[in-house]
């Protein structure tokens, strides 16, 4: 019977849509990827109720046509198969792995994107605030410098609305070790507090240390670019007649860059 056909195609065709809903799903939440612009997002998070809303119907009028087929003494239509398991099987299988492979690149592709524009960001806004940046390389561990810093970070940080988060970092010593410390809008002291070195050591990892320790022996000058389930951070050496330091910029987000 053609309505139970129908029907039947219908809930074939939306059961495989959700397998590759619930697939794209799992690999944007696992691997972080990053794809779409906000509406596609958050259209693509929506269509899962359209997609439920056309099986269930497509579930009660099957079991409702053929109850009625049943009650009048008709056999129920059965639909039987034109293709083969194994093909179909594989076809399937190649198709996940093709949206992975997409996805996996297309995420690459806005990383790319990402650092570009963040790289250029950066580059702009030293620039444009060339005399902050020369006052944060004349560093001394001092009060003076930690909550002039701090004023001067803020600034940064509301100039550029890429940067929320904005932390310059130098080198010095404690105990005749080197050490990373870094200092951010939240870094100020009050009248009756005094410094210590220890409360702005920069927690890193090996290989963070490791380049940023080429950067102050003037061994490279390249910035350092990272993304992670939609965090970016680069790390933008500056080198000025006073002295060398790093700002550490980072920005989240939710969204990818690909689509309209």
């Amino acid at each position: 019977m053609n309505i139970v056909k129908t029907t039947n195609r219908i809930a074939l065709f939306t059961v495989i849509l959700l397998v590759y809903w619930v697939f794209i799903f799992v690999c944007i939440t696992v691997f972080g990827f990053k794809v779409f612009r906000e509406n596609m997002t958050e259209a693509f998070f929506l269509s899962i109720f359209g997609i439920f809303s056309i099986l269930g119907g497509s579930i009660v009028l099957n079991i409702m046509y053929n109850l009625t087929a049943i009650a009048e003494g008709k056999e129920a239509a059965s639909i039987t198969g034109t293709y083969k398991t194994k093909n179909v099987i594989a076809i399937f299988c190649v198709s996940l792995i093709a949206i992975f492979a997409f996805l996996y690149i297309a995420d690459e592709a806005t990383s790319k994107k990402k650092e570009q524009y963040l790289v250029s960001a950066a580059s702009d806004l030293i620039s444009e605030q060339s005399e902050i940046i020369d006052s944060l390389s004349r560093y001394n561990f001092s009060k003076d410098y930690i909550n002039n810093a701090s004023k001067s970070i803020k600034v940064l940080s509301k100039v550029e609305e890429k940067f929320p988060r904005v932390t310059v970092i130098v080198r010095d010593q404690l105990n005749n070790k080197p050490l990373l410390l870094g200092f951010s809008s939240y870094s100020s002291l009050g009248e009756d507090s005094d410094a210590h070195k220890e409360n702005y050591i920069l927690s890193t990892s090996s290989e963070e240390r490791e380049y940023l320790n080429l950067i102050f022996d003037n061994r490279s000058i390249d910035h350092k670019f990272s993304s992670h389930n939609g965090r970016y951070e680069i790390y933008y050496p500056v080198k000025t007649a006073s002295g060398v330091i790093v700002l550490h910029l980072s920005q989240h987000s939710r969204y990818g860059k690909l689509g309209s």
